[in-house]
């Protein structure tokens, strides 16, 4: 743990949650002095904001989802700055498992503190995960539901049934360290944290800050397992078996696949193979909220 210092700049994301970034900015006008804020007005913008103010402030707020993270925490890996969380958006992945809330008195308390993590960050090509990135089945789920009107957990959950029944599967070679695995899977997944969002662990054992990669394996499974993987998922009581497979690594990792949809943090994205992953140790500046998971 070090310290931190306390200026602070709010970044808004109107559009997730909009009802909840709409009372929080409510409340942050004529707040401190030390603590400012400003809305995104397209997607992306949250990096230009950040490099505009880097050198002002010293603990940048992420208000979102996990799509808002990752622009913010893209743009604050390694740096001394740090990375805090309003999570107003849908699965919330990285705010539940760093502890943060909705909560503005307590966000203020935990930043004034001045403790910090120092999280690992995963590139993909170059590209940062600080969450969970994944190819198969939940990238498939990921690309349907960015494509839907509505956001929220039941819209989720149509796209997880709906690309099931698709039989949405993937042929992929991986290398890590000194060994090679080539099959079909169901889907592979690349975590740093436990879990996707709304509380569903693919990776129990997942720990952002020791410096290693878990790659879950999932192999394809009839429905019947399939509904006790998804039970067990939310339960976040998963464990390896004939399906699931955990490998832990520093990295590197390669994988190559015809496959190119991808998720990084939630966020669908087609990537070209081979795809090359990278774990970057503590080089993420996290406000330590007392409420972490791991």
């Amino acid at each position: 743990m070090t310290t931190c210092l306390k200026k602070v700049l709010f970044i808004l994301n109107p559009k997730a949650g909009s009802r909840k970034a709409i009372r929080l900015k409510k409340q942050l006008t004529g707040a401190d002095t030390n603590v400012d804020f400003r809305l995104t007005e397209y997607p992306g913008h949250s990096k230009q904001i950040i490099l505009e103010e880097i050198e002002h402030y010293d603990v940048f707020v992420a208000v979102g989802g996990d799509g808002t993270v990752n622009e913010v925490a893209s743009v604050l890996a390694g740096k001394e700055k740090a990375l805090a969380v309003f999570p107003t958006g849908s699965g919330n992945g990285f705010a539940r498992e760093f502890g943060f809330s909705n909560n503005l008195e307590q966000l203020l308390a935990s930043i004034k503190r001045g403790k910090l993590h120092s999280a690992d960050v995963c590139y993909l090509n170059g590209q940062p995960s600080v969450h969970m990135s994944g190819l198969g089945y939940d990238a498939a789920v990921a690309h349907d539901f960015a494509q839907r009107k509505g956001r929220g957990f039941w819209n989720y959950l149509l796209s997880t049934i709906r690309i099931y029944f698709a039989r949405h599967t993937i042929e992929a070679n991986i290398q890590w360290e000194d060994q090679t695995i080539k099959d079909r899977f169901f889907m592979i997944n690349l975590a740093t944290i436990a879990q996707f969002g709304y509380g569903a662990k693919i990776a129990p054992m997942a720990n952002p800050t020791d410096g290693l990669l878990t790659m879950v394996l999932v192999k394809p499974m009839p429905l019947i397992h399939f509904l006790g993987f998804s039970t067990r998922l939310f339960l976040g009581t998963l464990k390896p078996n004939q399906y699931v497979r955990y490998i832990s690594t520093a990295g590197p990792i390669t994988i190559q696949t015809s496959n190119k949809q991808v998720h990084i943090d939630g966020d669908p994205v087609f990537l070209k193979s081979p795809i090359k992953i990278e774990v970057h140790r503590g080089t993420l500046k996290v406000v330590d909220t007392k409420l972490s998971k791991f």
